[in-house]
């Protein structure tokens, strides 16, 4: 894998990731903008932390192809975020960021208030703006693996980030406004409340590991030697997909070739199998749920796929006893979704 650094015009970094090396002269760049600000307050209630970032609402929503920012800028001849003809995988730094590190001091009456310091990435998976996932040569989902890994290492070392996650929104579904294929990372400045007890979970007891043997013969939707997918049987959403490899890994980092190659596969059956599902693009939540740093040993690294589905393609809203007492009801059991999904991933 290359890396190509390019300093933009605003003096943050423009990441280029490629099989290739990237040399190409740079066009027009976008014009800078301000840096956001953004604040925490305590929610004494739920005892976790909101972040507010105003100059949000002013992101790029459903533009026109021909105006798309993610695109590369040589294609299409006005200024984008990649100021290049052509490129591999490209990360950015999100304009308007929901985290993002600064010294100005934000205090509100009887409110407990802080910076809300941290950095936000956009991850743009290819230069071609109806491409996805599952149509992708495999060799693009090890390059985007590969980014993912180089992004943990770095950001990681960070002393204003304690927690990375990349994830992806896919479709309107999800919330969605920009369709080119695009993720992104959060680097949190503390420990997000859902990995919080992760952490205290697998520091009681891998769970996962002692659960294995079920999933590879009960709710499995495809495995190899390296990686399993499989519905985890206290699934929330009726076709929700965990993609775990079967040694404890704290992260994509500790990965070896072989895993690589056997989680990108794995990674991309997954959405294959969704499409296939559904008979369209499938919309999903997915995030990466790694170790908050490099050298943990309990941790244990796998990604988790929400599709907001609540029965075949008839959509999952959060309603009343979800979003108010946070207490998932479940219309489908997750051994029946594994043998439907089974037979669309695992072909």
């Amino acid at each position: 894998m290359h890396k190509r650094i390019f300093k933009r015009n605003d003096g943050k970094n423009l990441l280029l990731y490629g099989v290739k090396v990237h040399n190409e002269n740079n066009t027009t760049e976008l014009e800078i903008t301000p840096s956001p600000k953004p604040h925490l307050r305590w929610n004494p209630s739920r005892q976790e932390w909101v972040t507010y970032s105003a100059s949000r609402s002013n992101r790029t929503a459903f533009p026109p192809k021909k105006y798309c920012p993610l695109c590369p800028a040589g294609n299409l001849n006005f200024p984008t975020e990649i100021p290049f003809d052509d490129f591999e995988v490209a990360v950015l730094p999100n304009r308007w960021p929901s985290f993002n590190t600064h010294e100005e001091k934000i205090e509100i009456s009887n409110i407990k208030t802080k910076n809300s310091n941290g950095y936000c990435e956009v991850v743009v998976y290819s230069s071609g703006h109806h491409d996805t996932i599952a149509e992708m040569p495999l060799s693009r989902i090890e390059l985007l693996t590969k980014t993912w890994i180089d992004r943990y290492t770095q950001l990681l070392k960070r002393k204003d980030i304690s927690y990375v996650m990349p994830f992806e929104n896919r479709g309107e579904e999800c919330g969605v406004t920009l369709h080119h294929p695009h993720g992104q990372i959060y680097c949190y400045p503390f420990i997000p409340p859902v990995i919080e007890k992760e952490i205290f979970a697998f520091k009681k007891e891998n769970f996962i590991l002692s659960m294995m043997q079920s999933l590879e013969e009960k709710y499995f939707v495809y495995q190899d030697d390296n990686i399993i997918a499989a519905v985890p049987p206290f699934a929330r959403y009726a076709y929700e997909i965990w993609i775990i490899p079967k040694k404890q890994r704290a992260g994509p980092w500790q990965f070896n070739e072989n895993e690589i190659k056997s989680f990108s596969y794995c990674f991309q059956k997954v959405v294959k199998g969704y499409d296939s599902f559904l008979g369209k693009k499938c919309p999903y939540i997915m995030g990466l749920h790694a170790a908050p740093n490099l050298e943990d040993e309990t941790f244990h690294f796998h990604v988790e796929f929400y599709p907001p589905l609540r029965l075949g393609d008839k959509p999952k809203v959060l309603a009343g006893s979800e979003s108010m007492a946070g207490v998932f009801i479940m219309d489908v059991l997750p051994e029946d979704s594994a043998k439907i999904l089974r037979e669309h991933v695992d072909q």
